[in-house]
């Protein structure tokens, strides 16, 4: 593997980098620049030239094995690009294409996993076998190909052999490489890191430059940044829902490839890399041919209508850029967009060229989405074999990024929130103090410092909700939910969106959505069981509190329960198909296991519809419940009472009860994440009520006695 270090992508700007140099036509120099043919003499370089040859290979090609189509054994080296090794199902590794002007689907979405990668200074042979049994027990077909386009440096097997025996030097450079790739590739068989590897090859991760996450324990489905983007562009740039791996969503948007397969395909030059700025874009001779976005394996580019485009952006005065979705000449809606034929132009993410922030990333209020290279993200090992503990770390897709890697981004809200605490804890303190001993009151000692000992002792200190520092913790309790809502007014007012930042109101929303019930208890003198109709008050802040924090709390557990629940369920289904295979060859009854295992794939395929309603929900549930009751007692009695084999019997039963716990968790996790889309709807409406009887509650209080 790669020994550079990573370098880490700037906010808003991402890395661009070439993936190597293979310009230079002399043998010698390009030798030179191998790492383990390094610090040799002029003839042992002069003689490695001889027998070496360089070949340039498009990226999505197969490289032929060793014996097929008269391919000799050999050594390869690369020099540029990556290659990497993968399994296929039996039959489907792909042929290279005749027609090179025909676009093809790239080879890493095609394979069924990925195995390993081979970049800039690691070397490979032809001679690897033709199939290999999988994890699963299959055998598939193995092969090499390109991820990007490479450079390679090819040396004959048997002209290989020969310089390791007589130069030590490069035998021992060799065994030092092979000794690392081979420590990286053991960690990939270590904590599910397989799978992560083979996610980041097959969504081209590798040669993307910048991409943005959603870190789903920390996202709380309020679509801001999408709105955020929509309100800056006039047309949102990006998809929040992309392919996901554990705790971490990958959003649909530009990821300014490496590779940038949007480009070639365009016959109107409208669509380019601009090498000043780092970034593709779309120019404003823009036609709409869509070439681009078919040409996008990663459904970054979207065709966008002109006169919505158009419309929505009227609204929003934008700094102006090198690129535009709006054509020029297009700012007032064209006579053809009148006539019912409006234009359609590409639309991608530019990751806001020309603006001092992102969009979306400015808009979410928890910080769930941010922009990262995707290295820092899975190769936190920068390179460096020392740190290869790291490489295709699992924790961050299993504990959610900002755990694993120490930045929580929440200083703010812990600086508010020690500060309400303090104000809490002290005002709770004087309200005792004022009920039971007000030798301990606080407000005393201050006066005491202040004004002296015999001002202090002629205070008056007796506590009343209706007066004094009762009536000041009401009024600061109010105070700080209504603050505190200002934050659900700013979601749904335009003109107070662009006041401030999402984080900071939400900051303010979560502390003082806190801090101003616990005030507003005090306030009440904690009578809160009788039947004046100002209790009824209090617990309705209680309601919008405890819908606010359960919410909170299960769109943070959530995802973590899924996961881990799909993580078990995987595992479990893996220990079936071992014990069916084991006992296959002792006994047919073996095939029970399997067809359980069927029976569960295909139960899990008939899931519920998000569009259902409470009702259909709730018999939905209680269908699946009835089947997998159903399913059970025929498997127990039927299948499995003609089982002969007692130990395989007992165990078939443990695994369908373990495999039915997890149905079953999975289902009530289904249903929370139902009644988890309705709780905004409830959460707001009940804060409504409340807020109309605080209001109330506060005029005939000032009208019956004044402000204080």
């Amino acid at each position: 593997m790669s020994s550079s270090p990573v370098e880490k992508a700037e906010p808003g700007r991402p890395r661009v980098s070439a993936p190597g140099h293979t310009e230079d036509s002399d043998p010698i120099r390009i030798l030179k620049r191998v790492d383990v043919f390094r610090g040799l003499t002029e003839g042992e370089y002069d003689r490695i030239a001889k027998i070496s040859t360089v070949s340039e290979v498009p990226q999505d090609r197969v490289l032929p094995r060793a014996g097929q189509g008269g391919e000799e054994p050999a050594m390869y080296f690369v020099l540029k690009g990556q290659v990497a090794f993968a399994e296929f199902e039996r039959g489907k590794v792909p042929e290279n294409p005749k027609n090179l002007k025909k676009r093809i689907a790239p080879v890493m979405q095609q394979a069924y996993r990925n195995i390993s990668l081979f970049e800039i200074d690691d070397f490979f042979s032809n001679e690897h076998v033709e199939e290999a049994r999988s994890d699963d027990g299959k055998k598939r077909d193995v092969a090499l190909y390109t991820c990007l386009p490479v450079s390679l440096l090819r040396i004959p097997k048997k002209g290989m052999d020969e310089i390791l025996k007589s130069v030590p030097k490069i035998q021992e450079a060799v065994e030092a490489r092979a000794e690392a790739s081979y420590y990286r590739q053991t960690f990939l068989k270590l904590e599910n890191r397989n799978d992560i590897f083979d996610f980041y090859l097959k969504q081209g991760f590798e040669y993307a430059q910048a991409i943005k996450i959603i870190q789903t324990d920390k996202c709380i489905d309020c679509d801001e940044c999408v709105k955020g983007c929509e309100d800056r562009h006039g047309v949102s740039r990006i998809e929040r829902f992309g392919p996901k791996l554990g705790l971490v969503q990958f959003t649909l948007n530009c990821r300014t490839c490496l590779d940038a397969r949007c480009i070639e395909p365009c016959n109107f030059d409208a669509i380019d890399f601009d090498q000043d700025i780092g970034e593709v874009v779309v120019y404003d001779n823009c036609v709409g041919c869509t070439l681009c976005a078919k040409a996008c394996p990663h459904e970054a580019i979207r065709m966008v209508d002109i006169i919505d485009v158009v419309k929505e952006a009227e609204q929003v005065e934008a700094p102006k850029k090198l690129m535009t979705v709006i054509a020029a000449g297009e700012e007032v809606r064209p006579k053809a967009a009148k006539k019912g034929k409006p234009k359609r132009i590409a639309n991608k993410c530019d990751h806001c060229i020309g603006y001092s922030d992102l969009a979306c990333i400015s808009a979410c209020p928890t910080g769930a989405i941010i922009q990262i290279d995707p290295r820092a993200l899975f190769r936190q090992d920068g390179g460096l074999i020392e740190r290869a503990e790291k490489y295709f770390d699992s924790k961050p897709f299993e504990q959610g990024y900002s755990h694993a890697v120490g930045v929580q981004g929440v200083s703010l809200m812990r600086v508010l929130f020690t500060l309400a605490l303090i104000g809490v804890s002290a005002s709770t303190w004087e309200y005792f103090a004022r009920r039971w001993s007000r030798g301990w009151s606080l407000w005393k000692q201050i006066v005491r410092l202040v004004e002296g000992p015999e001002v202090a002792n002629t205070l008056m200190l007796v506590y009343t909700p209706v007066t004094g520092f009762g009536r000041w913790l009401g009024y600061v309790g109010a105070g700080m939910m209504l603050i505190s809502a200002l934050y659900t007014l700013r979601l749904n007012v335009p003109g107070i969106r662009r006041i401030g930042n999402s984080r900071t109101w939400f900051d303010f929303h979560v502390v003082f959505g806190l801090a101003g019930p616990a005030l507003s208890l005090l306030h009440t003198n904690l009578h809160i069981f009788s039947w004046y109709w100002v209790t009824f008050l209090w617990w309705a802040v209680f309601l919008v509190v405890a819908t606010g924090l359960v919410g909170r709390y299960l769109y943070t557990a959530l995802p973590k329960a899924e996961f881990a629940t799909d993580q078990a369920r995987k595992k479990l289904d893996e220990g079936i198909r071992q014990v069916a295979d084991q006992w296959g060859q002792m006994t047919m009854s073996a095939n029970v296991l399997q067809q359980f295992l069927k029976a569960q794939e295909k139960s899990q395929e008939k899931s519920s519809d998000d569009s259902m309603g409470m009702f259909a929900f709730a018999g939905w549930l209680v269908v699946s419940e009835l089947r997998q009751v159903k399913a059970s007692v025929m498997l127990r009695f039927r299948l499995l009472g003609s089982m002969k084999n007692a130990k395989l019997r007992g165990t078939a039963i443990k695994l369908m009860s373990r495999r039915a716990a997890i149905e079953r968790r999975e289902r009530v996790l289904g249903a929370t994440k139902q009644l988890l889309a309705k709780w905004r709807t409830f959460h707001i409406a009940i804060s409504i009520i409340m807020f109309a009887m605080l209001i109330a509650h506060i005029a005939i209080s000032v009208w019956a006695m004044g402000w204080l």
